[in-house]
């Protein structure tokens, strides 16, 4: 998969995510939600919500894949999506306003991100095999776009 058709298909990933996310959403308006949906065989997915209005959405597709994420403050979003194998995607959120997205496509790629502070964002894009990510971000308004194929 090239550069430009990996991108492409991440952003459409994650628009298509991202839409998932909103619909669960406005079902559970008030609280915090998680939403994830998992085909192929030894996906995992783990983490924690504390706060309030929190929105975790993980799509994994092929096998072995894992996604954990904690979320704790308000209005914090995680978005993650996997197809391929054996890929892994960490997500730390702390304060409020924060927005990740991961879109792995391949195998063995790893996404770490953790965010502390209002306001951030950062999208992590990968495709092919074997890649690596890792994204800070302290503060606010901080934004951070990785792309690797």
């Amino acid at each position: 998969m090239n550069f430009r058709n990996a991108f492409a298909a991440g952003a459409t990933a994650l628009a298509l995510t991202t839409g998932l996310a909103a619909l669960t959403t406005a079902a559970n308006a008030g609280g915090s939600t998680v939403s994830i949906e998992q085909r192929g065989y030894g996906n995992g997915v783990g983490g924690s919500q504390t706060g309030r209005v929190n929105r975790l959405t993980v799509y994994q597709q092929g096998n072995r894949n894992a996604a954990v994420s904690t979320q704790a403050g308000s209005r914090n979003r995680a978005v993650v999506g996997q197809a391929g194998s054996r890929n892994s995607a960490l997500t730390t959120q702390r304060g409020g306003g924060n927005v990740v997205g991961v879109a792995q496509f391949g195998s063995r790629h790893t996404a770490i991100t953790s965010q502390d502070g209002r306001g951030n964002a950062v999208a992590v894009i990968q495709a092919g095999r074997g890649n690596t990510a890792t994204s800070r971000q302290v503060g606010a308004g901080n934004v951070a776009v990785i792309v690797q194929d």
